[in-house]
C-alpha cells in the first residue's frame, strides 16, 4: 500500500513539474541543417573491407611453395615424382609416438586430420558466404 502512496506521490509531482515547463521549439532551419549533416555523412566511405592477408603475402607464400617443391625435386622428372604408392606399402607404415610417452591412437589421429580438413572447408565456405554478402 505504501509503494502505490509513493507511486502517487511520484506522479503528481511530475504532472505539476511537465505543466510548468515551456514549449521548445526548434530553430527555423532546424530541418535544413539536419538535412545538411545527413547529406555531408552520405559522401563518407563507411566500411572498405581490406584482405586479411595482401597480394604481396600471397605472391611471397607461393614463392615459397614453388621453391620448396623445386627444392625437394632436385632436378628429377615428373614422372619420377608423381608415383602412386601400392597399397601394400601403406600398411606398413607405422605411426610414430609422440614424445612426452603420450600414446596416441590412430583413431585420434584419424579424428584430428579429419577434423582440420572440415575446419579448412567451413573456412573457404565462409569465407565465400560473407564475401558475397558484402558485395
Amino acid at each position: 500500500m505504501e509503494e502505490n502512496k509513493h507511486v502517487d506521490e511520484l506522479d503528481g509531482f511530475m504532472k505539476k513539474y511537465v505543466k510548468d515547463m515551456d514549449i521548445e521549439t526548434p530553430s527555423i532551419d532546424f530541418t535544413k541543417n539536419i538535412m545538411n549533416t545527413i547529406h555531408s555523412l552520405e559522401n563518407k566511405e563507411v566500411f572498405k573491407a581490406k584482405p586479411l592477408i595482401s597480394g604481396k603475402t600471397w605472391f611471397v607464400l607461393g614463392l615459397i611453395l614453388v621453391v620448396s617443391i623445386l627444392f625437394v625435386s632436385q632436378g628429377k622428372s615428373i614422372s619420377e615424382l608423381i608415383t602412386i604408392p601400392d597399397a601394400s606399402r601403406l600398411s606398413s607404415i607405422e605411426i610414430p609416438n609422440i614424445s612426452f610417452d603420450i600414446t596416441v591412437s590412430n583413431t585420434m589421429l584419424y579424428t584430428c586430420l579429419l577434423f582440420s580438413v572440415m575446419a579448412f572447408v567451413q573456412i573457404y565456405v565462409l569465407k565465400g558466404f560473407f564475401s558475397r554478402r558484402l558485395d
